[in-house]
């Protein structure tokens, strides 16, 4: 009776863990499925070692249930819609992630060419960048600059439906580069600006790991239309790219003070782009926000889910305690990403409201 007993009261705890990792899990699958799936958990655990190990969950059990958790709240079609709405919001911000970074892709690539293809001799001291411009330091240096490109190929892997080799470039975009070119990082504040400047890109490469998933099938477009998503950032990067190069030139030559240039420089750059980016998708979702027919609440949701990393990014290269144009048009910047992200996150949580009371009206699906 005192084995039956200890046993009883090993499994209990051990049931009861189990149960609150199945709390990520929507209240909705758990009441058909929670019985079933402690049962077979519960299975496991006598089946192996008794002992201490046995009363916590697993590390691949825990993973298991994070895993099904993400794909039930970010649903596919026929999903509860709360859930296909959220998982719309994660899939669009993976995709206008994906054709922002192809345009930074294709502009870096475009001022390498620019850079790296005139002869190192007829170049200013300085041009080159980091390192010593000879042929292996030389070949790094382009590497990292060709290798955003993977963007495009990500983007054009999405589109004709391929989400893994979609991920997998994606992935490739953002960890090749600082393997070829590692970050210069000093003390905590540093690392800690480096990290904010990544993460814009992380995020794309979260939001597009974890929104394609099995039950979401990824937006497959005709032909003609995959070409076009495409080619359009392509263009407007390399486009950016002689811009900045005939600027640069006419800075290094004399004829235009750079001084001038700042508001110009800080519009081209990464940040300023995002800046620019949203504001844009900000006014499109204000202008159709109430068109019968537009997936305005998806896109706004995924564009605040952008806007997080790229105030970030702006505040910490934010230059304070400096009233010079640099500073103002900074400031000007970061307050531009948190007036559009607020008004991105009213019209997300209105469509979200008006998803609820849809529910409570009695449809509780899905378009499929």
């Amino acid at each position: 009776m005192s084995e039956r007993s200890e046993r009883v009261d090993r499994d209990s705890v051990l049931e009861e863990r189990y149960r609150r990792w199945l709390r990520l899990l929507p209240a909705s699958y758990r009441a058909e499925r929670e019985e079933e799936m402690v049962a077979a958990f519960m299975e496991g655990a006598q089946s192996g070692r008794a002992g201490h190990d046995d009363q916590r969950p697993r590390f691949l059990e825990i993973a298991s249930v994070a895993a099904l958790a993400l794909r039930l709240r970010l649903g596919g079609p026929g999903s509860p819609p709360r859930s296909y709405l959220w998982g719309e919001a994660v899939r669009r911000a993976a995709l206008l992630g994906l054709v922002f970074w192809t345009v930074i892709g294709c502009q870096f690539a475009g001022q390498a060419v620019l850079t790296y293809g005139i002869p190192a001799e007829a170049l200013p001291a300085g041009v080159m960048g980091i390192g010593d411009p000879a042929p292996p330091e030389r070949l790094r240096l382009v590497l990292a600059d060709l290798t955003p490109l993977l963007w495009a190929v990500g983007l054009g892997a999405l589109v004709h439906g391929r989400p893994r080799a979609a991920k997998a470039a994606a992935a490739a975009a953002l960890v090749v580069p600082h393997v070829l070119v590692p970050p210069f990082i000093v003390g905590w504040e540093s690392a800690v600006r480096w990290a904010c400047w990544v993460l814009p890109a992380a995020v794309t490469v979260l939001a597009l790991a974890i929104g394609f998933h099995r039950d979401a099938p990824p937006p497959r477009l005709p032909q003609r239309r995959a070409l076009r998503v495409v080619a359009l950032p392509v263009a407007v990067g390399l486009l950016l790219s002689v811009v900045v190069g005939v600027l640069g030139a006419a800075v290094r030559a004399g004829t235009v003070p750079a001084r001038l240039l700042i508001p110009v420089w800080m519009c081209v750059d990464t940040t300023g782009l995002a800046c620019l980016s949203l504001l844009a998708v900000t006014v499109w979702c204000v202008a159709w926000r109430r068109a019968p027919g537009r997936p305005v609440a998806p896109v706004a949701l995924a564009a605040a889910i952008l806007t997080v990393p790229a105030v970030l990014a702006r505040a910490s290269t934010l230059p304070l305690g400096t009233t010079d144009a640099t500073g103002l048009i900074a400031a000007l910047q970061l307050a531009v990403l948190v007036a559009s992200g607020i008004t991105l996150v009213l019209i997300g949580v209105r469509a979200l409201r008006a998803v609820d009371a849809r529910c409570l009206g009695g449809s509780d699906s899905a378009p499929a």
